[in-house]
């Protein structure tokens, strides 16, 4: 099993709210992302996997909406917060652990996938085209698989982008400085600093743009069938392909 980046603990540590269950940021995240989502899943009462589905946002907001959902994430602390909301809940979805780029699912065994929250930028390339090799193989032919992904690129451009951001977490103060673009490996790196406890960490992100996403999906035979904005702003995207066969 691979491992996650070993400054994500620390990133969902300090911006824990946002990704949290019943929390007010996720409910307006989910408010926003279903009605686009639900566009292009199929009927309710298929089965659906969400990938690196974190502490579960949308598996759960998914499940409430009629779907048989799995959630599989790699990181112990999400997946301790989705048990523990999924036991208050009553949910009956199917948190397993494990790795996106070597799912232990059998072939043709999900009618969808979603791969959302931009979690593309915690993956190079490479390790996307393996995914989506895996998300292939378990889908049932016709399937789709939904996925958000940013437009950092979109965001460089337009003039919006800013160095130094404030970004409030919960009950934190936090300020992130861009410190450094590598253009060999296409990431930028972000220094965090979280103001009340002096806390601070550097975090390395892949730079995505949709059409190196469209053109990963399509080199592993996907169709592009749709689009829709995503629940991150204005450069948040959320696509929709099909897995040809039906």
């Amino acid at each position: 099993m691979s491992s996650f980046p070993d400054w994500a603990d620390k990133f969902y540590s300090l911006y824990s709210t946002p990704y949290t269950p019943g929390s007010e940021q996720a409910k307006l995240r989910l408010e926003q992302a279903l009605p686009r989502l639900l566009k292009h899943l199929p009927r309710k009462g298929s089965r659906v996997l969400d990938l690196c589905c974190g502490a579960g946002v949308y598996l759960f907001g998914l499940e409430e909406a009629g779907y048989e959902m799995t959630g599989l994430d790699i990181q112990d602390r999400m997946l301790s917060v989705a048990r523990r909301h999924a036991k208050k809940s009553g949910s009956t979805a199917r948190i397993v652990k494990g790795d996106a780029m070597d799912l232990k699912f059998r072939k043709e065994t999900f009618d969808a996938v979603v791969f959302l929250g931009a979690a593309t930028g915690h993956f190079t390339i490479t390790e996307v085209g393996r995914i989506m090799g895996e998300v292939r193989r378990v889908l049932k032919p016709g399937g789709v698989v939904v996925t958000e992904i940013n437009d950092h690129v979109g965001l460089f451009l337009s003039g919006m982008y800013q160095r130094i951001l404030y970004e409030p977490s919960g009950d934190d103060d936090v300020v992130s400085i861009h410190s450094r673009y590598d253009g060999e490996k296409g990431t930028f790196n972000r220094l965090f600093l979280d103001l009340e406890t002096n806390k601070k960490f550097k975090a390395s992100f892949q730079i995505w743009a949709p059409w190196i996403f469209n053109y990963v999906m399509e080199e592993k035979g996907f169709e592009l069938i749709g689009s829709e904005p995503g629940a991150f702003g204005v450069f948040s995207r959320i696509y929709a392909h099909t897995k040809p066969g039906r």
